[in-house]
């Protein structure tokens, strides 16, 4: 429902008529505007302290900005109390009347803003109000607000989809979360348009998801074997290139991590031969090109003559490493894993020489503790290629279990757009049902029954509600009681404005009498209520009456136009023009 429009007052001063000792500038003026609009007496305190002329001009530039501030806090609060109230027009009062009757009715509040003062005090009381009941309002809304939009998320979430909407109403504790310590239930939210694929789908679409994992780490391993062809071919010259030099051989032979370095390369070596392909693939494919011998069979040859090359050299690294040990002891924890590793190593590649056995007797309690985590370490990689093994030898030998439990999957609730489902699966490969899920767009839902968390839930919705009734209530009868304060001290700002601004353009009376009373003795004040098709007319009376308060220049060019009666800067004209607007934007 749209808000009534209120046609706009014309608050308007010009210097006051006589007739004898009778003061006829009002009435002249109802006279000449007659049926074209409502015109009305409007009361300025006459005896409202001056003050000099600077005062006055410095008064009369602030109280504009003052003028527009305060109209604009108004249109805040009333658009304020609409929102509140649901875009329903606000019915506000002012002292028990509507707002235009308060403006046709405006009596100077003598005990509220003491004529004593002076203006520019009245003036800043008046802003400093408005600023604190408009910061009051707006800290009572924002806390109404923040309350109404955690409602609304906690509403948006319970009425939401399945995708949001909490479970606990829905599952409750029919279902068993963890039917056995190596089985979980997951609940799975399905695009309703999917319900189908899914049901006759989800036992095996974990099977592209292992080739998937299977193809990428076939890649991965191609990478690596990649990287250790490029690092053996290039590190096994630089090792072996004139080491048949004793003096060549002494020098690579320096410090005590060398072996480590060699046994490094003996075994990625090994990887490379096993993996075959020695020959890098651009050569292959230039040799093939040319019609030549790829060179496989050669290059096989040359990386085994190096292995033997390096084991040869391996035996001298590692018998220089345990040299120091021979006839002492290691004494030290790190000294001790450092024996432990190199003589691991010449197990690991048959270096058979009596350092070897006399260093293990002196860490034989070290060495057994590293053997067996090494042996630990072989045989579930053993179980794992037994594993392997079988499967190639019988495809249906399963290794895995499949992800989710055949034949467990459950509709809990069907609606327009989604589906929930229950399924079983291995917990063990949670992470994987997750992902292939998530793949497919399919929400898991995670949810533990908590009856406690449910009332808590419950219990704070309730308080929410609470609570927002109660600020809404703060906040509009803050509303409407501060509204009228605040139009209050914006009608008694026109007043002050059409004062000061009358005094500067009319000047002080000549008479003594008339300075206790200089409104109305000396200069008369009105209120025009216009309609606004009858504005021009209205103007044009007025400038046929007032024009001569202007110079003969401004007359000229308020007179050059039929319609523009403000081209000598805004809104001037020969009498006092201050518009007061009751429709707030």
């Amino acid at each position: 429902m749209s808000k009534k429009h209120i046609d706009p007052y014309w608050l308007i001063a010009f210097p006051q008529q006589t007739r004898g000792e009778s003061r006829v500038g009002l009435q002249k003026l109802k006279d000449a505007i007659g049926g074209y609009g409502k015109v009305m007496d409007f009361k300025v305190p006459g005896n409202l302290k001056i003050g000099t002329l600077d005062s006055l001009m410095t008064l009369t530039e602030s109280l504009n900005k003052i003028d527009a501030m305060i109209a604009m806090t108004l249109g805040k609060v009333a658009h304020t109390l609409e929102d509140l109230l649901g875009g329903k027009p606000a019915e506000l009062d002012v002292e028990g009347k509507t707002a235009n009757h308060y403006v046709e009715d405006f009596r100077w509040s003598f005990m509220k803003f003491k004529t004593s003062s002076s203006l520019q005090a009245i003036t800043d009381a008046i802003a400093s109000d408005v600023k604190k009941y408009e910061a009051d309002i707006k800290k009572l809304t924002s806390t109404h607000h923040e309350v109404c939009q955690t409602l609304e998320s906690i509403d948006r979430t319970d009425n939401g989809s399945l995708q949001v909407r909490p479970l606990g109403p829905i599952v409750k504790n029919k279902y068993e979360i963890n039917p056995s310590p190596s089985l979980e239930r997951l609940f799975v939210v399905v695009p309703t348009k999917k319900k189908d694929s899914f049901l006759t789908t989800y036992e095996t679409m974990e099977a592209s998801y292992k080739e998937k994992r299977a193809k990428k780490k076939k890649e991965e391993e191609d990478l690596k074997i990649e990287a250790q062809k490029a690092e053996v071919f290039k590190s096994i010259p630089e090792l072996l290139g004139g080491i048949e030099d004793e003096k060549k051989r002494a020098e690579v032979l320096q410090g005590g991590a060398v072996y480590k370095h060699i046994a490094d390369l003996l075994r990625k070596s090994a990887e490379v031969l096993k993996a075959g392909k020695l020959v890098p693939a651009a050569d292959v494919k230039r040799r093939k090109a040319a019609g030549e011998d790829i060179g496989e069979h050669d290059a096989k040859l040359r990386l085994e003559r190096d292995m033997d090359r390096m084991k040869d050299l391996l035996k001298d690294a590692i018998e220089k490493k345990l040299l120091p040990y021979e006839n002492q002891a290691p004494n030290t924890t790190g000294a001790k894993h450092a024996v432990v590793d190199a003589v691991l190593t010449a197990e690991e590649f048959k270096v058979e020489k009596p350092i070897v056995d006399t260093c293990k007797k002196l860490v034989e309690k070290e060495y057994k503790e590293a053997l067996m985590k090494i042996q630990m370490s072989e045989l579930k990689l053993s179980k794992l290629s037994s594993a392997e093994s079988k499967k190639q030898q019988n495809p249906n030998y399963i290794i895995d279990p499949p992800y989710i439990v055949p034949g467990s999957a459950e509709e809990i609730k069907e609606e327009e757009e989604f589906c929930l489902f229950s399924i079983v699966i291995m917990k063990k490969f949670k992470d994987d049902v997750l992902k292939i899920c998530r793949e497919r767009r399919f929400t898991i839902r995670p949810y533990k029954y908590d009856a406690e968390g449910e009332r808590k839930h419950h219990k704070k919705k309730q308080q929410l509600l609470a609570e927002k009734k109660k600020t809404f209530n703060h906040a509009q009868l803050k509303c409407r009681h501060l509204y009228p304060e605040i139009f209050i001290g914006w009608m008694h700002i026109k007043a002050i404005r059409c004062f000061a601004e009358s005094i500067l353009r009319f000047g002080l009376p000549k008479r003594n009498e008339d300075f206790k009373m200089i409104f109305p003795n000396h200069i008369q004040a009105a209120l025009v209520k216009v309609p606004p098709a009858r504005e021009t007319n209205v103007r044009k009376i007025l400038q046929k009456l007032y024009g001569g308060l202007a110079s003969e220049e401004v007359t000229k060019q308020l007179d050059a136009s039929e319609t523009d009666y403000s081209g000598f800067g805004a809104d001037f004209y020969p009498y006092v023009y201050l518009q007061i607007d009751l429709n707030h934007s």
